[in-house]
């Protein structure tokens, strides 16, 4: 009888353990397909937002953040020598925040390298459809970037082993320059 209720505690340990296992990693990848399908507005419609806001321009950095408990996307435009920062809420799309100011020589080392991008240059979106072929996770900024004479977007991804990888992206042609994988 004692060998019995031996078995049987066994049993159910064993089982619990294995239960308790298959929840946790269920949760684990419940929480990754949260990551990857965030609620709200998608960066291209950040985007849209803040380039209707502006009347155009260009895209310099376009972030998703949380402050306060409040998931929003940081959006900075260069058009026409102002610089344009937004805040944009991430779950209605309100624009939240707006600053701008001119440009001076001082803060524009690259020339204001927003107004000169060709116009054969990759959207944001693009880019960051390109980054995603490259690296599975979660985009967290993207930044326009002039290095050595051309455009680079730099697209930060989260990965699913909570790394961080930065891809670096030809803002004309596309192609991949670098990938850094950070842990």
């Amino acid at each position: 009888m004692k060998r019995m209720n031996l078995v049987l505690a066994g049993t159910v340990l064993i089982s619990g353990l294995a239960l308790g296992g298959y929840a946790l990693s269920s949760d684990a990848v419940l929480a990754n397909e949260k990551a990857e399908n965030q609620s709200g507005i998608t960066y291209k419609e950040a985007e849209e937002i803040a380039i209707r806001e502006t009347g155009g321009g260009h895209i310099l950095q376009l972030e998703r953040d949380r402050d306060d408990g409040e998931d929003h996307y940081e959006v900075e435009i260069h058009k026409d020598g102002q610089e344009y920062e937004f805040d944009i809420a991430a779950d209605t799309g309100e624009v939240k925040q707006r600053k701008s100011e001119r440009i001076d020589d001082e803060d524009n080392d690259d020339d204001d390298e927003g107004s000169k991008l060709p116009a054969d240059a990759l959207s944001t979106d693009e880019a960051i459809k390109r980054a995603l072929e490259e690296v599975d996770g979660t985009v967290s900024e993207v930044e326009l970037d002039k290095e050595d004479g051309q455009y680079v977007y730099e697209i930060e991804v989260e990965t699913s082993k909570n790394d961080e990888t930065t891809i670096d992206i030809a803002a004309v042609s596309g192609e991949v320059l670098e990938v850094e994988m950070d842990d």
